[in-house]
């Protein structure tokens, strides 16, 4: 788990100070991301019957693939932070607010989505242990990130 966290920091921390291309720099934190997260559900629930991993791995992947898109809004909302902090205006401030609830929504909205496709691979409890686990993750990486971003500048 720390090295993802690390990997996360270091990628933001790279990204902002590289002449590479971010784009790239993001793809390769997603892939990451992919590759640990799997390994920290498949622990978190501790076994899959074989027909509960036919059923749930393929759901998983298309979740994780739509979720994706989720890294890129974060990346592009933390982005806009950054290019703007020192010369933050109330309107841009405004924006930045109204594009994190909007990811907020729409995250949440993938979840509702997903979760009556999870539902077909897992009984109601399994259910309810990968969203803990789901849940934990991202509360993890996000106060991992936010631990990084400086605090909006008020005067």
């Amino acid at each position: 788990m720390k090295k993802l966290f690390l990997i996360f920091t270091l990628l933001f921390t790279a990204s902002a100070f590289a002449q590479d291309d971010p784009a790239e720099w993001l793809q390769l934190l997603k892939q990451d991301l992919r590759v640990q997260k799997k390994d920290i559900v498949t622990k978190g629930m501790q076994t899959f019957t074989e027909e509960e991993a036919k059923r749930f791995w393929p759901i998983y992947d298309a979740y994780n693939t739509e979720l994706g898109n989720f890294v890129d809004a974060r990346y592009a909302l933390l982005k806009a932070y950054a290019d703007d902090y020192d010369k933050m205006t109330d309107a841009k401030a405004t924006e930045l607010l109204t594009r994190r609830f909007s990811i907020q929504k729409q995250r949440a909205l993938l979840d509702e989505k997903y979760s009556k496709q999870f539902a077909t691979a897992l009984s109601p409890r399994r259910l309810a242990r990968f969203y803990q686990i789901e849940h934990e993750f991202d509360l993890l990486l996000e106060l991992q990130v936010v631990s990084q971003t400086p605090k909006m500048k008020w005067w």
